[in-house]
């Protein structure tokens, strides 16, 4: 429950209505008398403390006399004739004389202009795209050529729809049929997650095919030499493989499923595996220090940086965050959703509704950015976006700002880069500092890191007293880590 609600009035003046404890009722809107957000901020935080004064009548704080001479000296000739026609209009003047016409200017002819010869515009230039080998199995000697190049034969040769073509379309919501009829039938599918899969279309399906490359034309050779093209020679990792493959393999299952096409061509194209990811790293002790006493240019990222640094929030987590999840009294946030990197509410990821503990300056500062929302209500989101104050900002929004930071702290893009570390290193980091300051039930409990089974456990266990002595726990490391670095 929240202590106070903020927001504009009419006029455009602040007020404020306070939520009582005992009952949880609410009282009138009272006037701040300031236009000013944080005036009226600092305001209300001190009539909750120490009572709101009482209502004064107010005085009025103009002078009713008009200056007629001045708006006379800026009224031009057109402006007081339209303004002396409203008021014969509106009062109904009798025997009013009628306002002298003005002369119009006697009109300037202007000779014509010397027409130039036409200039003939260079036709645009065609978008070169560089289509690469596809022979690499008859290239490699493993086979004789004449019994490598039937593994490149076409398995739909009727089908004549271009490739990349129908890939974008296949991702643009507009022109989808799969897209609609997934969404009718409530499954998410947001215009993010189709923006990037447009993304590598364009990106890696694009270079490799061409333009004029056909679906017909589509062998399980060629997609293995497209997949292994990424891998050995663009040097991606598997996750990424992954995304690229699954861009095509859900437009060619489709087709197979509408009788399209008679065979799938990716139906025995296996999957890359993602164990060659990077370890991810996490910033040290004095990294830390240094990011929390930074003067931020941005409240989003700072509090951002807060909740994941020392209450080990995931991305998605922050950005899903509601008003009605902030404790006041109690410096308590409750985690009940995340919000999906494509642009949705859904569970945690571990379905597990936790309480988690945040400073007071903190919560304060959560509260204030929530109501700095147009539309702030109990169920509005704390992080929400310009763009869209309806919605958080995307969970990847972060990592931009944090990578801001880093380099404000003296740590270069190769440095981050070779040490792998983005926004979500910093939940990592809560998950490792806490380790080594308690046991891993502590730490399972805190961050909302448990199997299914140990949901239930918690669930069941976690008393006031242990949840107290989390707090304790919590608080200590904050402390150690804000104090006692050099």
């Amino acid at each position: 429950m929240r202590p106070y609600y903020l927001r504009l009035n009419a006029n455009g003046y602040y007020v404020v209505s306070f939520t009582n404890k005992e009952t949880g009722t609410r009282t009138n809107y009272k006037s701040t008398h300031t236009k000013n957000y944080d005036e009226a901020l600092q305001l209300a935080m001190t009539w909750y403390t120490n009572g709101a004064p009482a209502k004064q009548k107010r005085k009025p704080d103009y002078d009713s006399a008009f200056d007629f001479e001045n708006l006379l000296n800026r009224l031009t000739f057109d402006e007081a004739q339209t303004l002396y026609e409203k008021l014969c209009s509106k009062f109904r003047f009798e025997g009013a004389p009628t306002p002298v016409q003005s002369v119009a200017p006697t009109p300037i002819v202007e000779a014509e202009p010397v027409k130039a010869a036409p200039v003939e515009e260079p036709a645009p230039k065609k978008k070169v795209v560089m289509v690469h080998k596809k022979n690499a199995l008859a290239d490699s000697g493993l086979l004789p050529e004449d019994v490598a190049q039937k593994v490149y034969e076409p398995l739909n040769p009727d089908c004549t729809i271009k490739l990349c073509e129908f890939l974008r379309n296949f991702w643009t919501p507009e022109k989808s049929e799969y897209i609609q009829n997934k969404r009718a039938h409530k499954k998410s599918i947001g215009d993010y997650h189709c923006k990037e899969m447009r993304g590598m279309v364009d990106r890696y399906w694009m270079p490799f095919f061409g333009e004029e490359f056909t679906v017909g034309e589509l062998s399980e050779q060629y997609l293995e030499d497209f997949l292994q093209e990424l891998a050995n020679f663009r040097h991606l990792k598997g996750a990424t493989i992954n995304h690229a493959r699954t861009c095509g393999a859900t437009g060619l299952k489709w087709l197979k499923n509408k009788g399209v096409i008679h065979s799938n061509p990716m139906a025995n194209v296996e999957a890359f595996s993602k164990s060659d990811a990077t370890p991810r790293g996490i910033p040290s002790e004095k990294e830390i220090k240094q990011l929390y006493e930074l003067d931020w240019d941005n409240e989003v990222m700072y509090l951002a940086f807060n909740l994941s640094a020392f209450s080990g929030l995931r991305p998605g987590e922050i950005s899903g965050l509601q008003v009605r999840d902030i404790d006041f009294d109690n410096d308590l946030i409750t985690i009940r959703h995340s919000w999906h990197r494509t642009g949705f509410l859904k569970s945690t990821k571990t379905n597990l509704i936790r309480k988690v503990l945040v400073a007071h300056n903190i919560i304060i500062r959560l509260l204030a950015q929530a109501q700095r929302c147009p539309n702030a209500n109990e169920e509005s989101f704390v992080f929400w976006s310009k763009a869209n104050d309806y919605n958080p900002f995307l969970p990847q929004y972060y990592d931009d700002g944090f990578f801001d930071a880093l380099h404000k702290i003296g740590v270069s893009e190769e440095e981050r880069k070779e040490r792998n570390i983005d926004f979500y290193s910093l939940r990592h980091f809560c998950a490792t500092y806490l380790a080594n300051m308690t046991d891993m039930r502590n730490v399972q409990a805190i961050l909302g890191h448990t199997t299914p089974a140990m949901t239930k456990h918690y669930a069941d266990h976690m008393t006031d007293e242990h949840f107290n002595s989390i707090r304790e726990i919590f608080e200590l490391c904050r402390d150690n880590i804000l104090q006692n670095v050099a």
